[in-house]
């Protein structure tokens, strides 16, 4: 027979899974075109993923159809980091951070390379916009890489 004490410990870690674990990530807030989930390119050639490393965020980008490493950045710290998003039509991955704001990773010969100079494609949408972040019914049009 169980005890009692077993019985309620197992209770308690049942509420806690119920309550606080999750297999999948909920978003609870406003990301914008941003998603801190895998993340495919346009046409799914390659997929990127976001890691923290000594708290920097590392995105590493993969070939899809060989899960072998194409590339890596580390775009920012990642207490202010929200996200990456790939172009609709190119390589190039963007990057949203509360402390630097969205830089785009630009993809030049095989490599993701920082370029300041380039502005956020108008369909992507920083999650700082109050236009979007404030209207759920223009948040369901908005443009997010693809994921699983």
């Amino acid at each position: 027979m169980i005890s009692k004490k077993i019985l309620d410990s197992l209770v308690i870690l049942l509420i806690i899974c119920l309550t606080g674990c999750r297999l999948l990530p909920i978003r609870t807030e406003f990301w914008g075109s941003y998603t801190e989930e895998k993340t495919y390119s346009y046409d799914h050639k390659y997929y990127a993923i976001q890691t923290v490393e000594d708290r920097m965020v590392v995105v590493t980008v993969f070939f899809t159809d060989t899960d072998e490493k194409s590339g890596e950045f580390s775009p920012a710290r990642a207490f202010d980091f929200w996200g990456i998003c790939w172009e609709k039509d190119t390589y190039n991955i963007w990057t949203q951070s509360s402390d630097i704001g969205c830089y785009c990773f630009e993809y030049k010969n095989g490599k993701w390379i920082r370029n300041e100079s380039l502005k956020e494609p108008d369909y992507i949408v920083s999650r700082y916009d109050k236009v979007y972040s404030e209207n759920a019914e223009l948040q369901k049009n908005i443009y997010r890489s693809p994921t699983d």
